[in-house]
């Protein structure tokens, strides 16, 4: 998968109209679930999606702690909105909207 030594392009994909990213994890992070938009724009494959840590699409610019603060407040139940910055396989930069 992602290897530490990657270094993003720079080049940001945008998506299209009504096109939404939906990815489920379990309760360790690891991915359940991902649409076929998410797939598409992560650059990998289901199966190689599937199982792995969420991070796999982290785009290394992104702090640490914004995610802690995500995770905190799903595991509390509370909602929260908020522009995430990921990184597909072969190094694009996606932005993507968290609820």
């Amino acid at each position: 998968m992602k290897h530490k030594s990657i270094v993003p392009t720079h080049v940001e994909r945008t998506m299209r109209n009504g096109d939404f990213i939906v990815s489920k994890t379990n309760t360790k992070g690891q991915l359940t679930y991902c649409n076929r938009i998410f797939i598409e724009f992560s650059g990998y494959t289901e199966a190689q999606l599937l199982g792995q840590q969420h991070n796999i699409v982290r785009h290394p610019s992104m702090p640490r702690s914004v995610f802690h603060l995500l995770w905190s407040r799903i595991q509390n139940g509370e909602g929260i909105f908020a522009y995430v910055k990921n990184m597909s396989a072969d190094a694009q930069l996606l932005l993507g909207l968290c609820h």
